[in-house]
């Protein structure tokens, strides 16, 4: 086994303890909305000239989909910041939870390494900052996670059209301690994999004991 199946076997236990599996479940359906949303709302403007809808295109995604993984956060009990990763005047959103922490980026290929993989070295030195607990950031936002990963997602295809700018993959990826290559990466039906099986087998209806059957009335098989 080498070390990037050790820290994948390491890092899904840690995701599915602190994590609920519905927060990656709901973070891919509603990227696969987010994709298909912003192209309807960028073909659909008259405001933007042809030849620059794919740039439109890719600002107003980035912008949806930190919306929907700060909103994601707050419906699933984990924390966020918007001050801690800032770059290039921009800020990024957040979110951890326990051992868990999080961005999203697109990316031009799934296993490409972006710029933001930097985040974590950014997150790193944020956190060597003296601060004064001013109370404008969640209890543990300056306390380095075990396990940080980007949400790496991008399109079907390339060109501006509605079939291409569909959503292709969605991917939870680990990068490497100095941040040049992807340590581990986890596509999201991998981590749901790793939750336990859920029974929907329904409890059995059991009849109270002391409970008198109505079919047993006047049948004599009813005890006295």
């Amino acid at each position: 086994m080498d070390s990037h199946e050790r820290l994948r076997q390491a890092a899904l236990p840690i995701i599915v303890r602190d994590t609920p599996s519905a927060l990656w479940s709901e973070l891919r359906s509603g990227g696969q909305f987010v994709y298909a949303d912003t192209f309807q709302g960028v073909h659909n403007d008259p405001n933007v000239l042809p030849d620059q809808k794919i740039d439109d295109l890719l600002q107003r995604r980035h912008f949806r989909m930190e919306k929907l993984l700060v909103d994601l956060a707050i419906k699933h009990g984990l924390s966020h910041s918007m001050s801690l990763i800032v770059q290039n005047n921009r800020r990024h959103a957040y979110a951890f939870r326990n051992d868990v922490g999080m961005t999203q980026s697109y990316v031009q290929m799934i296993g490409s390494l972006p710029q933001p993989a930097k985040f974590r070295e950014k997150l790193a030195s944020s956190m060597d900052l003296p601060r004064l607990d001013l109370g404008d950031e969640p209890d543990g936002a300056f306390t380095m996670r075990n396990v940080y990963g980007l949400i790496a997602h991008n399109p079907v295809g390339r060109r501006f059209r509605a079939e291409e700018q569909r959503l292709g993959m969605m991917q939870f990826c680990l990068p490497s301690a100095d941040c040049k290559a992807w340590a581990v990466e986890l596509t999201i039906t991998e981590i749901l994999e790793a939750y336990p099986a859920v029974s929907k087998r329904g409890t059995p209806l059991r009849s109270l004991p002391w409970k008198e059957r109505k079919d047993d009335k006047g049948t004599g098989t009813s005890e006295s």
